[in-house]
């Protein structure tokens, strides 16, 4: 019954959690919402009344909405420079193409066809509807852009004489309390990188006159050099003209009305008009589902540039205002003629399909998306352009570049396989090497922090993939699975082979704490009284003599058990090390105790791994150069993973620990994903590549695996001045003739041989010079082993080699 009440308890629960709370707004909240749409509206009624050139700050004509007043103090006197250099460079695109189309005879007929056109601007081919005769019909554009691009930026010389002054923010927008009057998103460097993610996939389009118009979603990083993390990130929205490449993008906020201002920004009439014409369609649609949503809460701005940013509602903070204006460049490879261009337009429309809609076909090199950019900022007073031809040279900078989103999510995809390959060949080695490593005195000699270096960086991985899965819906499948195989290789292979080794070295542990403890210890004072031995009282009088064997004892008496090896001193002390007094009972042995410590071995080796990776998270929003400073630092403690196996070897004077194939496959395939991130440009990840940084990194790799195959063939210490390292047994001394403790080392009754009779032991000379032919009391099979001859100082070099070979 109590079980059942249970279960109706928590099914309550659940359903409470889950239930939506429909309850309705407050008044004040009511009448929030209601100022929020009315504002909304009128922007849209000033977005309908208003057209091309009524927003001229040269003219002293304004609009009544937020940002665009003359008391607001924007710098609009910058915007009629903007807009030039904007135009600038789309004429620089198309000035090229025509320059190179019209070499071909057969231009003529086009040319034609350009000078009967109704066109506005010889130069870049607009005509009337905002776009490019010429280019609607021959330059292939690529008609959805959904895609990212990234490049470098420099400060543009149009805002060199401004001057920034500080802004009224009570009276720009007097409803918002700002926590601050520091602006974020103003950029103070001189030079940085920009990454801008298209989506386009579920934008609305419009069409008037042959001409068409598209709204496009952006997702806009900047960073320069004082910047934290990846730089200031917003979400921009504006309109995209497929005919004629080119896209405009603002953001909008309490104090600054972007989107509803947007077609005022437009870089000639017939672009203000289509964007004007869109918008009155989409944000009049927006508004009406506020309108339904305002019955039961409070709606959010749906065009806020920090739509991601919760702090925003409950400490507003001023930032700084975007307008973007960009040219998309001809993704033509090949020739020009006008029999190669219709071709590459039909095949680029066909290569859009593709990629959107797959279905198999082959598609050969697909063109980058490749986009000019004028960033400015009319609150701030700043202008950033992309670096690139012809201003600079194409090896310092091509402007903004970078895969169309089907195609980096299809790239994505198949760096995730390999990497999953790499995952499932790391599961492989080890399998192997725990095979090989079976025994006590083998898996005694492997360094149990090597082994935690790999199964931490495989959580590491592990965690990275199921978090990363999570967000990203087009990857999920392959990123899960990733993840699953590097959970595996942690917690079946990883900590299972964790386990075994700090099972076996438990003894090893425990008698190094019993040294210490025994150091640590202040010497006990001796007393010189000597022992008093029990009194025998017999018939004839007292006798000093101990009892019999055979005699009864008393009862209460506690018998002495000595250890194994003797030392009964040495056993007492490590028990009043480790005996507690709260916990009487036998003392656990040296399995129980190993067993015991495998849950704290767990936990710490967890703890570790959380606290690495909420370490690394934060530390992606340090700045740039603390940042890479701190990725490179951890990527070398990790592939320093080597370095555990070298110091046991040479504490242990063994060699011999791990396969070969174990060490090699693994340094390589846990230095792929570093060499492939620091080496790629265009990596999944978007990391700035350092080769200097993977030569580090392989040569360091590269050294540490040598170590190990010189302790191999010239032994664990070979490279330990004398005295550095304790002292440990040689399993490969070098035999002498005239050795003293040649009893030691040679074998039995060889010493005992003179020269004139055979020596008692099986042993004989061998066919090579140096050596001496013993029989194996283990194998029996008869083995040469290089003997220095007497009087022949300490052999030479090969003699020393030869030792390890057996």
């Amino acid at each position: 019954m109590d079980a059942a009440r249970g279960a109706v308890f928590v099914f309550l629960m659940i359903v409470l959690i889950l239930t939506p709370d429909t309850q309705r707004s407050t008044p004040h909240q009511q009448l929030e919402i209601r100022n929020i749409l009315d504002n909304e509206r009128h922007a849209i009624d000033v977005l309908n009344t208003t057209q091309f050139g009524d927003f001229d700050p040269a003219e002293n004509r304004w609009l009544n909405v937020s940002g665009l007043r003359e008391e607001d103090g924007y710098a609009w006197d910058l915007l009629p420079k903007v807009q030039a250099r904007a135009r600038e460079q789309t004429d620089i695109i198309l000035r090229d193409w025509r320059k190179s189309a019209k070499s071909d005879p057969e231009w003529k007929d086009l040319g034609d066809r350009y000078k009967s056109s109704d066109v506005i601007d010889k130069r870049t081919g607009l005509d009337r509807n905002g776009s490019t005769t010429i280019a609607s019909q021959i330059i292939p554009f690529y008609q959805n852009i959904s895609g990212i691009v990234n490049g470098k930026w420099i400060r543009s010389k149009i805002a060199e004489s401004h001057r920034f002054t500080a802004l009224n923010l009570t009276a720009l927008n007097p409803r918002v309390q700002y926590t601050t009057k520091e602006y974020n998103r103003n950029i103070s460097g001189t030079e940085g990188t920009l990454r801008i993610k298209f989506d386009e996939k579920k934008s609305e389009r419009l069409i008037v006159d042959e001409s068409s118009v598209r709204e496009i979603k952006a997702i806009v990083t900047v960073q320069d050099e004082t910047s934290n993390g990846d730089g200031w990130e917003m979400t921009m929205y504006g309109v995209h003209y497929p005919e004629s490449g080119g896209v405009l993008l603002s953001t909008s906020s309490d104090k600054f009305a972007g989107i509803f201002a947007l077609p005022h920004f437009a870089r000639s009439e017939p672009a203000s008009f289509l964007a004007q014409q869109l918008l009155n369609r989409t944000l009049m649609t927006t508004v009406v589902r506020q309108e339904e949503a305002s019955k039961y809460m409070v709606p959010s701005f749906p065009w806020s540039s920090s739509p991601d940013n919760p702090s925003e509602v409950m400490f507003p903070t001023p930032h700084c205002e975007f307008i973007v204006y960009l040219q998309q460049h001809i993704p033509v490879v090949g020739g020009t003629t006008s029999q190669e261009v219709y071709r590459r337009l039909a095949g680029l429309q066909t290569l859009e399909e593709e990629l959107r809609y797959p279905t198999g076909a082959s598609l050969g090199d697909v063109p980058p998306l490749v986009m000019s950019a004028v960033v400015f900022s009319p609150d701030c007073g700043f202008v950033l352009e992309s670096k690139g031809p012809p201003e600079y040279a194409q090896q310092v900078g091509e402007h903004l570049s970078g895969p169309k989103l089907e195609l980096y999510l299809r790239n994505a995809k198949r760096i995730i396989m390999l990497f999953s390959l790499v995952l499932a060949g790391q599961i492989y080695l080890l399998m192997r090497q725990m095979k090989e490593t079976s025994t006590p005195s083998t898996r005694s000699r492997v360094s149990f922090y090597t082994i935690a270096l790999m199964a931490m960086g495989d959580g590491f991985t592990s965690i990275g993939f199921w978090t990363v899965s999570m967000v990203i819906d087009a990857t999920f499948l392959v990123m899960i699975s990733t993840a699953f195989l590097a959970f595996l290789c942690v917690t079946i292979f990883g900590m299972k082979f964790l386990m075994d080794i700090w099972t076996i070295q438990a003894p090893e542990r425990q008698e190094a704490e019993r040294r210490n403890v025994a150091a640590n210890q202040p010497p006990q004072p001796v007393a010189d009284t000597p022992a008093i031995p029990a009194v025998v009282i017999t018939a004839a009088g007292a006798d000093a003599l101990p009892l019999p064997v055979t005699a009864r004892r008393p009862a209460d008496e506690i018998p002495i058990i000595l250890p194994p090896d003797q030392d009964l001193a040495a056993t007492e002390a490590e028990d009043a090390a480790t005996t507690t007094i709260t916990a009487p009972g036998p003392a656990p042995t040296t399995l129980g105790r190993a067993r015991n410590e495998v849950g704290a071995l767990y936990t710490r080796f967890y703890f570790l791994l959380m606290g690495t990776l909420f370490l690394s998270l934060h530390a992606t929003g340090w700045p740039n150069t603390l940042r890479t400073l701190y990725a490179n630092l951890l990527a070398l403690i990790y592939l320093s993973l080597w370095i555990p196996q070298i110091y046991r070897n040479i504490m242990r004077n063994c060699r011999k620990a791990l396969r070969w194939e174990f060490v090699i496959g693994q340094s390589i395939l846990r230095l792929t994903p570093f060499v492939y991130f620091y080496t790629v440009t265009d990596n999944v990840l978007f990391i700035i590549t350092d080769r200097y940084a993977a030569y580090v990194l392989v040569g360091w790799v590269w050294i540490q695996v040598w170590a190990l195959f010189s302790q191999e063939i010239l032994g664990p210490r070979f490279f330990v001045p004398n005295g550095w390292a304790p002292p440990a047994y040689d399993y490969h001394p070098i035999l002498r003739e005239d050795d003293e403790e040649a009893g030691a080392t040679m074998p039995i009754g060889f010493t005992e041989a003179t020269t004139d009779s055979e020596p008692s032991s099986p042993s004989g000379e061998s066919k090579k010079k140096g050596q001496r032919t013993f029989d194996c009391a283990i194998c029996m099979q008869s083995i040469d082993v290089p003997v220095v001859s007497a009087g022949n100082g300490e052999g030479d070099i090969g003699s020393s080699l030869a030792t390890n070979l057996f």
